[in-house]
Protein backbone atom coordinates (compact mmCIF):
# COMPACT_ATOMS: atom_id res chain seq x y z
CA UNK A 1 0.00 0.00 0.00
CA UNK A 2 1.19 3.46 -0.85
CA UNK A 3 0.02 5.69 1.97
CA UNK A 4 1.53 8.82 0.43
CA UNK A 5 -0.71 8.39 -2.60
CA UNK A 6 -3.81 7.93 -0.42
CA UNK A 7 -2.87 11.04 1.53
CA UNK A 8 -2.54 12.98 -1.74
CA UNK A 9 -6.06 11.97 -2.78
CA UNK A 10 -7.41 12.96 0.64
CA UNK A 11 -5.73 16.37 0.31
CA UNK A 12 -7.12 16.81 -3.24
CA UNK A 13 -10.63 16.03 -1.96
CA UNK A 14 -10.25 18.42 0.96
CA UNK A 15 -9.06 21.26 -1.28
CA UNK A 16 -11.96 20.57 -3.64
CA UNK A 17 -14.41 20.79 -0.74
CA UNK A 18 -12.84 24.05 0.41
CA UNK A 19 -13.17 25.53 -3.08
CA UNK A 20 -16.77 24.28 -3.26
CA UNK A 21 -17.65 25.94 0.05
CA UNK A 22 -16.02 29.17 -1.13
CA UNK A 23 -18.12 29.02 -4.31
CA UNK A 24 -21.27 28.56 -2.24
CA UNK A 25 -20.30 31.58 -0.13
CA UNK A 26 -19.77 33.67 -3.27
CA UNK A 27 -23.08 32.51 -4.74
CA UNK A 28 -25.11 33.31 -1.62
CA UNK A 29 -23.46 36.71 -1.15
CA UNK A 30 -21.66 35.89 2.09
CA UNK A 31 -18.45 37.16 0.43
CA UNK A 32 -19.59 40.24 -1.49
CA UNK A 33 -18.00 41.63 -4.62
CA UNK A 34 -17.87 38.57 -6.87
CA UNK A 35 -19.85 37.86 -10.00
CA UNK A 36 -22.10 34.87 -10.59
CA UNK A 37 -19.72 33.58 -13.27
CA UNK A 38 -16.82 33.34 -10.85
CA UNK A 39 -19.08 31.71 -8.24
CA UNK A 40 -20.22 29.15 -10.81
CA UNK A 41 -16.59 28.49 -11.77
CA UNK A 42 -15.68 27.86 -8.14
CA UNK A 43 -18.65 25.49 -7.76
CA UNK A 44 -17.72 23.47 -10.85
CA UNK A 45 -13.99 23.34 -10.06
CA UNK A 46 -14.61 22.36 -6.44
CA UNK A 47 -17.05 19.63 -7.42
CA UNK A 48 -14.68 18.19 -10.02
CA UNK A 49 -11.72 18.14 -7.63
CA UNK A 50 -13.74 16.55 -4.85
CA UNK A 51 -15.17 13.83 -7.08
CA UNK A 52 -11.79 13.18 -8.73
CA UNK A 53 -10.07 12.81 -5.35
CA UNK A 54 -12.76 10.53 -3.91
CA UNK A 55 -12.86 8.28 -6.98
CA UNK A 56 -9.09 7.88 -6.96
CA UNK A 57 -9.10 7.30 -3.21
CA UNK A 58 -11.64 4.52 -3.68
CA UNK A 59 -9.51 2.89 -6.40
CA UNK A 60 -6.24 2.96 -4.45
Amino acid sequence: MNYGRKFLFIIISAVGMMILITGICYKTGYFPGHSDASAFGYLVMGTLLTVLGLINLHRS
